[in-house]
């Protein structure tokens, strides 16, 4: 252990200092409105200095679950705890939370540093202590200097830079950002996503993060919980749920997924494309038709080897499109089913494979799920 004294704070690590996280714990929440029913069942727990992102599609319940937690909404049933304490009949201005929303909502008549300082000033801090701290945080989040402009003059991301220097002017226990990014240009959206996770995990808060982004979700929280119908799927670090999803929703939800046709050959064996894999959790029984859910990074291609139609060329295909991505290139091939899959090459290698070529799909050799195939059920 260095036992150095250390060398004196800058700003903001004083400000980081007099912000902990705490847990968060949602319990068995429940809200309908009217015959819509937004949340059925929602539990959620956060660890202290925790980013959680809440992602999911529109209507899944999102933006009621963090409306809830942020005292904005009542449950119908179920529980909001903060560090152990039940929170649910609290007010919104006695839960210690700093919420940062998607269209900014600043006080148009204030500065920038008049309103970083608004909490502090309804909470009685003098004017000398609130004109420090709200230099003090508009130099954390790249805003030294323009805390005399109003938010007429500042662009999208400078008035959300603002947004989250007030959310944590009020010292909260929680941080809840709805959507922060979504109305920003990409470019000022990618820079804000790492100012906004460096400054939470210098200050530790526990963060709870709404998204529709999948991409922003995966590169900025600690534990991804992917919503569906009012409930949670699963929630899991990033790597996690990209590679071990555990529901068929999550694997087509988060990120790209083929499904191609296959059967269930022995217990927990399924033959795809012409190869046997593993199945990753429930098994349908044997002889089963299914879709196997398969990611582009895990289809490789190879000269075709057989004529189609044979029963060798099973992951036969043909190439019909080829998109670069720069570093690899997504190749779309049509199998002789009629439907198409898509493999990301390296792409140096994907130029060996021309529009218009014969390729036989080679899944990789790992575990899949395999779904029962709907239309096969259907038709029997």
């Amino acid at each position: 252990m260095n036992t150095t004294a250390p060398a004196p704070a800058p700003a903001s690590d004083s400000a980081a200092a007099r912000m902990r996280g705490v847990g968060l714990d949602l319990s068995g929440l429940h809200r309908s409105f009217g015959a819509t029913r937004a949340l059925a069942g929602f539990d959620l727990s956060l660890a202290p200095g925790e980013l959680v992102a809440l992602l999911g599609p529109s209507g899944c319940g999102k933006t009621t679950a963090l409306r809830i937690v942020a005292g904005f909404d009542t449950p119908d049933q179920g529980t909001v705890s903060l560090d152990g304490k039940d929170l649910t009949r609290l007010s919104a201005a006695k839960r210690d939370m700093g919420m940062v929303f998607q269209s900014y909502s600043l006080f148009p008549h204030l500065t920038a540093a008049q309103n970083v300082g608004f909490g502090p000033r309804l909470r009685r801090i003098g004017s000398a202590e609130r004109d420090r701290q709200a230099d003090e945080l508009l130099e954390l989040v790249g805003m030294a200097g323009m805390g005399g402009r109003y938010p007429h003059q500042l662009s999208g991301g400078q008035q959300q830079r603002v947004a989250l220097a007030r959310a944590l002017a009020v010292r909260p226990k929680v941080l809840l950002l709805d959507e922060p990014l979504s109305a920003l240009d990409a470019k000022v959206r990618l820079q804000l996503r790492e100012e906004i996770r460096r400054i939470q995990q210098e200050f530790g808060i526990t963060t709870l993060f709404v998204t529709h982004d999948q991409e922003e979700a995966l590169s900025m929280a600690d534990r991804v919980a992917v919503m569906r119908a009012g409930s949670l799927e699963q929630c899991a670090a990033p790597a996690e749920l990209y590679d071990r999803p555990a529901t068929a929703f999550v694997a087509q939800f988060v990120g790209t997924m083929n499904h191609l046709s296959g059967q269930i050959i022995e217990a927990g064996r399924v033959r795809v494309a012409g190869r046997e894999l593993p199945v990753d959790g429930p098994c349908p029984t044997v002889g089963t038709k299914v879709k196997v859910l398969i990611r582009p990074e895990s289809l490789d291609l190879a000269a075709a080897s057989a004529e189609a139609g044979t029963a060798e060329s099973a992951g036969a295909g043909q190439v019909l499109m080829a998109t670069f991505l720069g570093a690899t290139t997504r190749l779309t091939v049509r199998l002789g089913d009629g439907s198409e899959a898509k493999a990301d090459l390296p792409s140096h290698r994907a130029s060996e494979f021309p529009v218009g070529s014969r390729v036989d799909l080679i899944p990789a050799p790992r575990p899949v799920l395999a779904v029962e195939d709907a239309d096969d059920t259907a038709e029997g």
